[in-house]
């Protein structure tokens, strides 16, 4: 054991290289107003949680700030709907036998998963703690399919995974599209161009005023 100590007194310190003070930089820069630690357990008990408000601030502005913090990582209009949604989200993912400073912790690591992917509205949000959900019960019947020396109770595994996973796809390429508001766009990557005729060069984008050039035939002028 005092060689161990003497081993660690003898390992030289250093300071952060410029890539990993920019690297850590560029990460506080992601999320400027991070939600942090939204729950905590109540002192003297192991099952009831508290919310958690800045004790610096005065009592009105350190609850509209916790309001604030919670409708930016759930996309809700008001803290009430926001706190409902992490809550089912807990309901899917979390054991039930969690209790106390476990409990606190995966509620607040479903808030901060939520709010690294920005929702914008109350729709987003449902999605996002969708995809969430789906992500962690996929990585749970993978870890299942590992840990089991039963084939046939590993395929049945993998295969719930393969379903959850797709879903889970499925539901990411609704957020975006929903992001994306429903624009359209075709993307033009060969042009033929037949005598007498003429061909637009660019990208074509549906709903939007289009820039284009003209070509005249394969002997015109370009």
């Amino acid at each position: 054991m005092d060689s161990n100590k003497e081993q660690r007194k003898l390992i030289a310190k250093r300071i952060l290289t410029t890539q990993e003070k920019m690297a850590i930089e560029r990460t506080k820069q992601r999320n400027p107003m991070n939600s942090g630690h939204l729950f905590r357990a109540c002192e003297g008990t192991d099952s009831d949680l508290e919310l958690v408000t800045d004790e610096k601030l005065e009592k009105e502005e350190a609850a509209d700030l916790l309001d604030a913090r919670i409708m930016q990582a759930t996309g809700a209009s008001n803290p009430e709907s926001g706190l409902q949604l992490i809550t089912s989200m807990t309901k899917a993912v979390v054991p039930t036998k969690a209790k106390g400073k476990e409990l606190a912790r995966q509620l607040n690591g479903l808030a901060q998963a939520m709010q690294a992917l920005a929702p914008q509205d109350e729709y987003e949000g449902q999605l996002i703690a969708q995809l969430i959900v789906l992500h962690e019960q996929a990585m749970d019947w993978l870890g299942r399919a590992m840990r089991t020396e039963r084939v046939d109770f590993a395929n049945v595994y993998l295969n719930g995974a393969s379903k959850l996973l797709t879903r889970h796809h499925e539901t990411l390429d609704m957020l975006l599209k929903y992001r994306r508001k429903g624009e359209q766009r075709v993307h033009v990557e060969h042009v033929h161009v037949y005598g007498g005729g003429q061909a637009i060069v660019g990208n074509v984008s549906t709903g939007e005023r289009i820039n284009k050039k003209t070509e005249e035939g394969p002997h015109g002028k370009v």
